[in-house]
């Protein structure tokens, strides 16, 4: 899910023998999460086709019973975490649109740095060793060792 403002940030430490091994796994990622991204996509449609069926249904029952109808969702607090007990189609929709959000920031961001990141593939196979700092999964801080 995306972030909100008060969560504290992941940062990882991973290390690489070659600029070619940081930029292969970097491309990976972003592949990987193209995937992901497009199974959530397919998700995300039918859960959008379930919700409108939904909104139907109460609206329908509302009118009939002359209040305010509602089906399923009910959400209980565990500390940070929220916990849906049989989601609505529009709860799962709302969710999942949070969630596609995110993970297109990600992916933005990800592609952002291998633009930028482009020009340290000039520097071929020399042997170094790179750490590079990530946060929330995207490069922040490259150290390269000599």
């Amino acid at each position: 899910m995306a972030m909100s403002g008060g969560q504290a940030k992941s940062v990882d430490i991973k290390r690489y023998t070659s600029v070619s091994d940081f930029l292969k796994e970097l491309d990976a990622e972003i592949t990987r999460l193209k995937g992901e991204l497009g199974d959530l996509l397919r998700r995300l449609e039918n859960a959008k086709a379930k919700a409108e069926v939904l909104m139907k249904l109460e609206n329908l029952l509302s009118a009939a019973a002359g209040g305010g109808a509602k089906l399923g969702g009910t959400e209980i607090q565990l500390g940070q975490t929220k916990a849906i007990i049989n989601p609505t189609p529009k709860q799962e929709f709302e969710i999942l649109v949070d969630v596609v959000r995110g993970l297109q920031g990600r992916i933005i961001a990800l592609e952002r740095s291998r633009k930028d990141l482009e020009p340290l593939s000039r520097i071929g196979d020399i042997e170094l060793t790179l750490e590079v700092i990530y946060e929330n999964g995207i490069p922040s801080k490259i150290l390269v060792f000599m």
